[in-house]
């Protein structure tokens, strides 16, 4: 069973994953992005959904992600606003899927096979 990492914030998102996604692939969800950066540079993470907005702290994950394990496919979800155009274009390089706010689980849970089917 593929591992998926979620990071939020938001605890409440990252249980409404966590709950969604469980009956399909081992789930851990995390409000701690240190937790995140742990998991994929031990090999434990197949996909990560991070759900924050991009900024230059996010790019360094992102980066600090592609080096430790390049293959492991991103996401990242945000409620999308003008101030957030120039870092988005700067994280695109790193992320697979960009999915603004509100977005639709089932547009999100369609794109993971084949993300985790290229990883």
């Amino acid at each position: 069973m593929k591992n998926i990492v979620i990071y939020s914030p938001d605890f409440s998102l990252c249980y409404s994953l966590l709950m969604y996604l469980q009956t399909q692939y081992k789930v851990v969800a995390t409000t701690d992005m240190d937790v995140v950066s742990s998991l994929v540079c031990n090999g434990s993470a197949d996909l990560v959904i991070m759900d924050t907005e991009p900024d230059s702290d996010v790019l360094s994950k992102c980066e600090q992600f592609k080096k430790c394990k390049s293959e492991v496919p991103l996401i990242l979800t945000y409620v999308f606003n003008n101030r957030v155009k120039e870092p988005e274009g700067k994280i695109k390089k790193f992320v697979n899927e960009i999915f603004y706010k509100p977005f639709d689980l089932n547009e999100i849970s369609s794109k993971i096979p084949a993300l985790l089917t290229s990883s």
